[in-house]
């Protein structure tokens, strides 16, 4: 959000008065006297302002958290959920078992969705901006690979057949827009890997099913090209420095 917007909507300035401020040089971002009213601040930055006597802390900023989790199957993709584990509990148990504070957990969301028995990898942030770019990204965007075992083999007519029309969308049931372009190759008969850029509900099993076949397991191996090297089944870890500056994600300053 611009600065002088920011200013305006704090309760404890008026327009004229944070306008005036801002133009005086009496706001500080990250430490920083900016005064530059199309600069852009968000939850994530420290924003003071100076006054005669004294300064004012107007927003501390949060510290950005961006989680690569290792999904396991029987685990629901919710902050909540009344009768099965959530990604949320998974992380909370990690943090109870190392001593460590888990209240930070309330900020945090999970990115797209990941069925129970589906595997795999899954970005949680209480970064919005991110959620929005991974989520809504299209064919320029992070890309999506899972893994995958069919009901049925396919020969090797088949499965020409269904990375051609992979290749060009496919239309799936209950939905009259056509899929974007994806890669989908095969690993033997009755396996295969396929990359997305984009999710639909239940997408790659919708995509089977419209294909004349059955998803028997799913396992996603990246998002985003964040690999899940070193993670079993429930491990999660925080994205690293050279991740978040790809993702163009919030890095925790000093």
């Amino acid at each position: 959000m611009r600065l002088d917007r920011w200013l305006t909507r704090q309760p404890q300035l008026n327009r004229r008065h944070a306008l005036s401020a801002l133009a005086a040089g009496r706001v500080r971002v990250n430490g920083a006297t900016i005064s530059d009213p199309l600069h852009e601040v968000g939850p994530f930055d420290d924003i003071h302002l100076s006054a005669p006597d004294a300064t004012i802390c107007l927003q501390v900023a949060r510290r950005p958290r961006h989680i690569l989790l290792n999904k396991p199957a029987g685990v629901v993709t919710a902050c909540h959920d009344p009768e099965h584990p959530t990604v949320i509990d998974v992380l909370r148990d990690t943090l109870n078992a190392r001593g460590e504070d888990s209240g930070w957990l309330a900020e945090i969301h999970h990115v797209g969705r990941l069925d129970r028995a589906t595997t795999g990898a899954l970005l949680l942030t209480n970064d919005g901006d991110v959620s929005a770019r991974i989520s809504d990204a299209g064919l320029d965007g992070p890309a999506k690979r899972y893994r995958m075992g069919l009901e049925r083999p396919l020969t090797e007519a088949e499965q020409e057949s269904a990375i051609a029309q992979v290749r060009q969308g496919v239309l799936l049931e209950h939905d009259p827009r056509p899929t974007l372009p994806a890669q989908l190759a095969f690993l033997t008969a009755d396996q295969a890997r396929l990359t997305l850029h984009e999710g639909r509900h239940h997408h790659v099993k919708r995509l089977w099913r419209s294909l004349g076949n059955r998803v028997v397991w799913l396992h996603r191996e990246s998002v985003a090209g964040l690999s899940l090297e070193g993670l079993a089944p429930g491990e999660w870890r925080e994205l690293t420095c050279e991740e978040c500056s790809r993702l163009g994600a919030a890095q925790p300053r000093g």
